[in-house]
């Protein structure tokens, strides 16, 4: 049987360290993910697909606000 957790929280600081991502939210709480560097760069090809789609759409509603 595999037993799984699921945590939900919001950030209020974040690091990447040599081994791993370190969280920690409002209340001190603190989540370790440890990474190999393949699973970083994983991570970084995620967040720059990310990021590159919150632009584009702030992009093209600041293009729609500007034409009105």
């Amino acid at each position: 049987m595999k037993v799984t957790q699921e945590v939900s929280t919001k950030f209020n600081s974040f690091y990447a360290g040599w081994g791993g991502l370190n969280f920690t939210d409002a209340n001190g709480n603190k989540i370790v993910i440890d990474c190999t560097d393949d699973q970083f760069l994983e991570v970084e090809r995620l967040i720059v697909r990310k990021c590159d789609g919150i632009r584009e759409e702030r992009r093209e509603k600041a293009e729609e606000e500007a034409s009105e």
